[in-house]
């Protein structure tokens, strides 16, 4: 539920609806330093496992104002398996620096 105090002179959410990229590496910093290589695993975690890309897809859906005056935005991003029979979506709170509105990111 989004919804501001009875305050409306002082909102804190603004809701939006964009869609932006996610620095994945920035959410998760670990994303990517696993020792172990790929050819390692098991067809079942490759094909089953979800995958984290280092940018991916979200749509944002607001804003929040912290209380110390910076911002979070808060994204959905779905994430899925290599061979699609997985998929979950994550709500995340992000500060600014961890995503951009430029879908032409690392392509």
């Amino acid at each position: 539920m989004v919804r501001n105090g009875p305050q409306a002179d002082h909102p804190v959410i603004y809701l939006v609806d964009r869609p932006v990229m996610v620095n994945m590496t920035r959410v998760f910093p670990g994303l990517g330093s696993t020792v172990r290589r790929q050819d390692e695993l098991p067809l079942w975690v490759r094909s089953f496992g979800v995958r984290l890309d280092p940018w991916m897809p979200a749509r944002q859906t607001a804003w929040v104002r912290r209380s110390d005056g910076g911002w979070l935005a808060v994204l959905q991003c779905t994430a899925n398996s290599t061979n699609g029979y997985t998929e979950v979506t994550m709500s995340l709170w992000l500060e600014p620096d961890a995503f951009t509105t430029d879908l032409d990111v690392d392509r």
